[in-house]
């Protein structure tokens, strides 16, 4: 891979692992990571979950995930697949679903790790969208939430699909402060 092709990979970050250390609490059977990036995510869900799949919209990071995760012992319960958010995926197929969006207030898109659109939850809003219709009974949807978006925006939306929220886990850094949000259907 070419050092062009990994800048469009999201190099793994605070958020990053704000994340995986709270997706350490949950297991099921299967798990959906929307938007891998660098597969670092992935490779903490496969650890406790039956079956992990991963999808991110560049081939260059599934790519990326795939050189990643195939040493590992539970590779083989890894599928990642090259899509927009969750669209291929049948409804109630998951009975776990995380992303760290790109979560960055911008009027245009100039890095798509980032940008989240001009609130900051535009890309966060689709993929809960998707998130919550291939969730399953019971299941949950986690992501990463950041203070410079429009935060409540975003949980005002994730509640008009019947979600509930909270906060499970959080990190303030010198210029915002980073939430990781589990939703549940109530």
């Amino acid at each position: 891979m070419t050092s062009k092709e990994a800048d469009n990979i999201y190099s793994p970050a605070e958020d990053t692992f704000l994340l995986i250390k709270a997706i350490r609490r949950y297991a099921a059977d299967r798990v959906l990571e929307i938007g891998i990036g660098s597969g670092l995510v992935l490779s903490e869900l496969v650890e406790k979950n039956n079956l992990a799949v991963g999808v991110d919209l560049d081939i260059q990071a599934v790519k990326s995930a795939k050189d990643s995760i195939s040493s590992k012992p539970a590779w083989s319960k890894v599928n990642l697949v090259r899509c927009d958010s969750a669209s291929p995926f049948r409804d109630g197929a998951f009975d776990l679903v995380v992303f760290n969006p790109p979560y960055l207030p911008s009027e245009e898109t100039m890095d798509t790790t980032v940008d989240g659109g001009s609130g900051g939850v535009e890309v966060s809003m689709a993929w809960f969208r998707e998130a919550s219709r291939c969730l399953g009974k019971g299941g949950k949807i986690v992501f990463v939430a950041s203070s410079l978006s429009d935060v409540e925006g975003l949980f005002e939306y994730v509640r008009g699909f019947g979600f509930g929220v909270e906060v499970v886990s959080r990190a303030r850094l010198f210029f915002e402060e980073l939430s990781v949000v589990e939703a549940r259907l109530i």
